[in-house]
């Protein structure tokens, strides 16, 4: 009975506290056994538990006083808003999660606005009421003006269990169950127009008369998936129309992929088998399938033999990487290691691009897309830890646009693919809608970074003692500079949310990097002509810090071009030669000292530069 089942996710800023409520929801409905209850259950990656975070979705039922509660537990970083889009899109309601400690932040508000156009009922919620740093009231304030409330939110220790119960009984009292709409318009054949917000029906073909509940067409909704090596692609779904059941043979519209459905079940937190899942509830496929590729998270599933009754579930893109670095091994002998490492995180990840390089420095690599920097940090920690690779990784960089001279367009996020200026006609950088939640007191200090980070104010408002800058700022910016930067200018207090906002007409140029007078390429960087020679500054100033004396004089050098715009030199180390001799002659010491010169002059034509890590972090950074 859907009326029974109640679909629902929490939404919040990163750090919030969502996997500890996921954790007491599943001790107190008796899920997961108090004994047996590990903080942050459903974060199976070690890295989610050590940096409090959650990467990857997990989806949960549970039963409680009769009703089938089925959790969602997002990502609350903007890097995986996708992925929150399509887990809203599975639920009816959502818990709006803000934290005591820190009150409303950017996340927050992007994650409800999420929720609000799906059309979700929403319970604000008012966390960590324990903690000694919590501000209880001001956090109702923002909360009540946030939303419109009369009443005030209800107010919960996740880490205690404090209020827990009666938020769960909120849950079933207040949200609905899964909407049945969608089967009565194909019931109608003369008017087949669902209320379902989120589904487009066809209309039923001529001939068919009335259906009857166990004709509706199955629509399911893929909302994740991951990879097992045994059983291959699992299919994270919510049944929006029809019937699934065991041994079904279905169809993905998008990707056009078929399959047999060789086991269905729900997630208790593990696979619990079951035979049939029906309109609402939440659950899995066992694909089969060996390539995640084929199964795009946002895709309709639908059964073979009425493909031809089934339109698209709304909302459907594919994911495509914000930011793209390049990865070379510490150890060049360990290239096949690093490609063979990434194609197995891609089983789990089909956000990951890859595309082999190849550097006359660093020798072979990879350029890996993602979908902003803590993707590629999570990344490269795995690669670390779990298959002992560590990795240098090159400046990162994002696509560009440019218009040649000849009509044709090109899309490119290599510096080493950037086209000879003369043929360009015209050139477009990606830019970021970007929304910045603030404390009133640094609100001039963060509208002075954002100008200064090329940024064009849209919209000021107040939200309590809460400011929300709306910016437009182009997405490189926005990578590589703003969010460690608003941190330090909002002394921690500032949060960021962005998302893609087109194109913006800009005067491209490549910053080529020399050092000791050979163009050292993978250090070659794209920008904006006016901050050029700043940004050249910048970076030989950075290296200059990061790359250790040598035995010779290292000049550094940036130019656009033939033309250097910076310079900085890196003096050598110098051995007391003469320390040995005592009187006699001063032509003695100027001779040993000449025989030095010689032998650094030598050194500097011959000797090559050791640039570390930290030189190629120095260049994110710059």
């Amino acid at each position: 009975m859907s009326n029974l089942i109640r679909n629902f996710s929490i939404i919040a800023h990163i750090d919030a506290g969502k996997s500890t409520l996921a954790d007491r929801f599943l001790e107190i409905t008796g899920t997961v056994q108090a004994d047996k209850i590990t903080p942050q259950l459903l974060d199976s990656n070690p890295i989610e538990r050590e940096r409090g975070i959650t990467i990857k979705l997990a989806p949960v039922s549970m039963n409680y006083k009769g009703r089938t509660l089925n959790l969602i537990d997002t990502p609350g970083h903007v890097d995986f808003n996708y992925e929150v889009e399509r887990a809203l899109q599975a639920c009816e309601g959502a818990i709006l999660l803000i934290d005591a400690t820190k009150g409303v932040q950017a996340q927050t508000i992007a994650n409800l606005r999420l929720a609000k156009n799906l059309g979700l009922t929403i319970i604000p919620v008012v966390n960590k009421i324990d903690a000694p740093l919590a501000d209880i009231s001001a956090s109702i304030r923002q909360a009540k003006q946030l939303l419109g409330l009369n009443n005030d939110p209800l107010l919960i220790s996740a880490k205690t269990g404090e209020g827990v119960t009666e938020l769960l009984n909120k849950i079933i009292s207040d949200l609905p169950g899964p909407t049945s709409s969608l089967r009565d318009s194909y019931s109608n054949q003369s008017n087949p127009s669902p209320t379902s917000p989120s589904v487009i029906a066809r209309p039923a073909p001529a001939g068919r008369g009335n259906l009857t509940p166990s004709d509706v067409p199955l629509h399911a909704l893929v909302f994740n998936s991951t990879f097992d090596t045994h059983l291959g692609v699992i299919a994270f779904v919510k049944i929006i129309s029809g019937d699934l059941k065991f041994g079904d043979k279905l169809s993905f519209l998008s990707s056009g992929q078929s399959l047999t459905a060789s086991e269905i079940g729900i997630f208790s937190p593990g696979r619990t088998k079951k035979e049939v899942l029906t309109i609402g509830n939440v659950g899995y496929i066992i694909t089969g399938l060996k390539d995640i590729r084929h199964v795009l998270v946002g895709d309709t599933l639908c059964l073979t033999s009425q493909i031809k009754l089934v339109s698209p579930i709304l909302g459907f893109r594919k994911i495509h990487p914000n930011v793209f670095l390049d990865f070379y091994p510490a150890d060049g002998s360990q290239y096949r290691d690093l490609v063979d490492a990434l194609e197995k995180l891609k089983l789990n990840d089909s956000s990951l691009t890859t595309q082999g390089i190849n550097s006359p420095i660093l020798g072979q690599g990879v350029k890996v897309g993602f979908l902003g920097m803590l993707h590629s940090e999570v990344v490269g920690e795995r690669l670390e830890r779990e298959f002992g690779l560590p990795v240098i990784s090159v400046s990162p960089s994002v696509e560009y646009k440019v218009k040649l001279r000849s009509g044709e367009e090109k899309i490119f996020s290599s510096p080493s693919d950037f086209p000879d200026p003369a043929i360009i006609s015209q050139g477009f950088e990606p830019m970021a809608a970007v929304n910045i939640v603030v404390t009133s007191p640094y609100v001039g200090a963060v509208m002075e970074l954002c100008q200064d980070l090329r940024g064009n104010l849209v919209n000021v408002s107040y939200l309590d003692e809460l400011v929300e800058i709306d910016y437009f700022l182009p997405l490189i910016e926005v990578i590589t500079a703003l969010h460690d930067s608003l941190k330090s200018v909002s002394q921690g207090f500032g949060s960021m949310n962005y998302g893609l906002a087109g194109w913006q007409e800009a005067e491209l140029v490549k910053l080529d990097v020399l050092l000791n007078h050979e163009l050292f390429a993978p250090m070659s960087v794209i920008t904006v002509k006016e901050k050029a020679y700043y940004k050249g500054k910048r970076i030989s100033e950075k290296l200059k810090e990061a790359i250790p004396r040598q035995q010779f004089e290292i000049p550094i050098q940036v130019a656009i071009g033939g033309q250097i715009v910076a310079r900085e030199t890196i003096k050598a180390y110098r051995k007391d030669v003469d320390a040995k001799l005592h009187g006699g002659d001063f032509t003695r010491n100027l001779k040993l000292l000449n025989k030095q010169k010689k032998g650094k002059a030598r050194m500097k034509q011959f000797g090559r530069v050791s640039v570390p890590q930290e030189a190629f972090l120095a260049i994110t950074k710059s």
